[in-house]
């Protein structure tokens, strides 16, 4: 899909949906050539969830290397991170936070947790009506209602059921972009601790994310929703 269009579509979706806070398109760059032209890193050291916040709240545009993530968890789970700690790896990290009982809930959780697999050099994001690239994931911070309408776009042209697939860890970086860049699919979280804590999650938000392919077909059931619901 051209960038152009893609712009156009983010457009329709805000209008359709009523949403003043645009969506968010990452990309997980391969290659410093492959970051787009007039991006600068982030200056400071974030949190992955945190910079999806900075591009939907403030409508910045940037890429950060992962000496710039803060949170080593989401830099593992989307490709930045090849090496982590022991405590990460295993799921120890979990427990000491109060997540689980014991190594080997945290453990099954942990192993069970989307990642990229493919070497990553940066993460870049964009407001998804401004944004420069092709987006292996798109991000939707809203609030249940709007979830609804954009879960049944999803499923309007072809049916089925939707899977939404989470763990209370990792959401924006796990589920919203790990598990939309491996599978290929939509998934909704409903955010971490970290993420409602550090990012700003609020109590009546959840995550909603998609592959770029979804995008016009998302905005077609829109129109249509809006035809016959008002």
């Amino acid at each position: 899909m051209e960038i152009e269009k893609i712009r156009e579509y983010a457009k329709k979706i805000y209008e359709l949906l009523g949403e003043d806070k645009p969506f968010v398109g990452v990309k997980l760059a391969k290659s410093k050539e492959e970051i787009p032209e007039g991006y600068s890193e982030i200056e400071s050291e974030k949190r992955h969830c945190e910079m999806v916040q900075l591009a939907r709240l403030e409508r910045k545009k940037f890429y950060a290397t992962l000496n710039k993530h803060l949170c080593k968890g989401g830099a593992y789970a989307i490709g930045l991170l090849k090496n982590p700690p022991e405590p990460l790896a295993t799921g120890k990290l979990y427990v000491k936070l109060g997540n689980f009982k014991d190594e080997n809930a945290a453990r099954k959780t942990v192993d069970a947790i989307p990642k990229v697999k493919d070497e990553v050099y940066a993460t870049v994001y964009a407001p998804l009506d401004d944004i420069d690239f092709i987006p292996d994931s798109i991000i939707a911070i809203v609030k249940p209602k709007k979830a609804l309408r954009l879960v049944q776009a999803s499923l309007y042209r072809d049916g089925g059921r939707f899977s939404a697939d989470f763990s209370g860890i990792q959401s924006v970086c796990a589920d919203a972009v790990a598990a939309v860049k491996v599978r290929g699919v939509s998934n909704m979280t409903l955010g971490c601790n970290g993420s409602r804590k550090y990012a700003g999650i609020k109590d009546e938000e959840l995550v909603f994310a998609f592959p770029v392919d979804e995008l016009e077909k998302i905005v077609e059931a829109l129109e249509h929703f809006k035809e016959v619901w008002g």
